[in-house]
């Protein structure tokens, strides 16, 4: 099944809740959305990408070499190499729905 972020992705870039997609949408149609993800990103990552192309051209027009995962911007983890995320939200979804239940 689809991450959250992947999930957060598309229900953005539609326009609805999480609550919305998961009511209005089958289990198949979310997995080829996800396969579709894959394919071509849905989410801002795509733009982080072209960008990231784009400054790794303007580097290399100067003579350095930058490739695309250096210019790419990293959004999650430690920036002191600690791969330990602490997720503030962790947990948060379960509290809801057990409180609407």
């Amino acid at each position: 099944m689809p991450g959250m972020q992947f999930l957060m992705a598309l229900a953005l870039r539609m326009g609805r809740t999480l609550g919305e997609l998961r009511q209005s949408m089958t289990a198949s149609e979310l997995m080829m959305w996800a396969e579709y993800d894959r394919l071509s990103p849905i989410g801002d990552v795509r733009s982080d990408i072209l960008s990231a192309q784009l400054v790794s051209a303007v580097y290399g027009a100067q003579g350095a070499k930058v490739s695309i995962e250096e210019a790419q911007l990293q959004w999650s983890g430690d920036p002191s190499g600690d791969n330990q995320i602490n997720d503030p939200f962790a947990g948060l979804e379960a509290f809801f729905h057990a409180a609407s239940n």
